[in-house]
């Protein structure tokens, strides 16, 4: 199972990380709002962790949700592993194309 959790790592700082097959990824850090850190703090499963509608209007949680498919994308590129449907999708249809 694919998580997402954040811890504090500064006063008034949070980073964010993704745990992927046994290995944990640094994505990124941010200011501290109790919001993202209550959400996050404990681990949340990376379809629950991007999901708008779990995030109940709190601005703060919806923007960290719109930063994680960006910096996903950069760790799948960057460490070679498929983490979203998305990339797993586009991985099949470019092996279907050459194998044809």
């Amino acid at each position: 199972m694919t998580t997402i959790y954040c811890k504090t790592t500064a006063k008034g700082t949070h980073s964010f990380y993704l745990v992927f097959a046994g290995e944990e990824y640094y994505l990124f850090s941010q200011d501290y709002r109790k919001g993202v850190f209550e959400y996050y703090r404990n681990g949340v499963e990376l379809n629950k962790a991007m999901q708008r509608s779990k995030a109940h209007y709190d601005t703060a949680i919806l923007k960290t949700m719109d930063k994680l498919p960006i910096y996903i994308k950069y760790i799948e590129r960057e460490y070679d592993i498929v983490v979203l449907e998305q990339t797993k999708r586009k991985a099949a249809r470019d092996h279907n194309r050459r194998c044809a």
